[in-house]
């Protein structure tokens, strides 16, 4: 069946539409997909400044519960997908490079090294929030808007993966030389959850999105919509959520931090 995209529009507002999507999601089995944009529909409006967007972001030790989600993305399930696998990969071979080590001794700059000039340098039992902004030391980016249409891409699509040291550190009392030696390496993922721009998310029913391969027949149908089955939900752009925030009241950004995945490692760095 076909119908005309403006008649399929109309069908609902932007209000269900927007609503509608995340049980389209846990039709497909997209559970984190399906979580994070609940987080965000829930939350009371709020647009995430840049700065959060840089390279050297904020200290994420600022942000509100509601800023900031640290549940949903588990390294385990991330590192079930092979390019995540691989950046990680690629930042394990980094992680104590040239530029990893002169931050790792910005880092120590504030360090209490009392009389013993020894000093425990980050924790296990602490999340990657704290880690970030003490110990972490590289960063690898995966992922883009061209990648399978599946739950990490729903969830993530472009993002950072992050390692941080973690073990001792000490001080020559007569130099002054840092050195470290790292027990473990940790790595998460940061992405901030935020609909800037004009992207085009996909055509969606409330059954799920088409896949790539039938949002271009429909985009060869001069712009005629199929119904792939479901009710309709239309063509989704970043745009939609920022009006539905506008409309609403509703629809808070936020930073996503999954857990930390750890690996022993016994590596003594000389940070000079």
């Amino acid at each position: 069946m076909i119908e005309n995209t403006s008649s399929c529009q109309r069908v609902i507002g932007i209000r269900d539409k927007i609503e509608s999507i995340p049980r389209a999601m846990r039709h497909m089995g997209w559970a984190v997909s399906a979580e994070l944009m609940e987080h965000w529909l829930h939350g009371a409006a709020w647009v995430l400044p840049h700065e959060w967007k840089s390279i050297n972001p904020p200290d994420p030790r600022t942000l509100s519960p509601s800023q900031v989600n640290m549940h949903a993305v588990r390294m385990s399930w991330a590192l079930s997908h092979g390019h995540v696998a691989m950046a990680m990969t690629r930042l394990r071979a980094k992680m104590a490079n040239g530029p990893a080590r002169e931050l790792l001794r910005k880092r120590m700059s504030g360090a209490a090294w009392g009389t013993s000039n020894r000093v425990a340098f980050g924790s296990k039992d602490h999340t990657a929030i704290q880690l970030e902004a003490t110990c972490q030391s590289n960063i690898e980016l995966f992922g883009d808007n061209l990648g399978t249409m599946d739950d990490l891409y729903g969830s993530l699509g472009k993002a950072a993966m992050k390692v941080v040291l973690i073990g001792e550190a000490t001080r020559d009392a007569r130099t002054g030389r840092i050195s470290l030696q790292v027990t473990h390496a940790g790595y998460y993922i940061r992405d901030t959850y935020d609909f800037e721009g004009f992207q085009y998310l996909g055509t969606w029913t409330k059954d799920g999105v088409l896949s790539k391969g039938q949002m271009l027949m429909n985009a060869a149908s001069n712009g005629m919509v199929f119904r792939w089955g479901g009710e309709p939900i239309g063509n989704i752009f970043n745009k939609d959520f920022d009006t539905y925030r506008c409309q609403t009241g509703y629809g808070g950004d936020f930073i996503i931090y999954s857990d930390v995945h750890w690996e022993p490692v016994s590596l003594l760095l000389d940070l000079g």
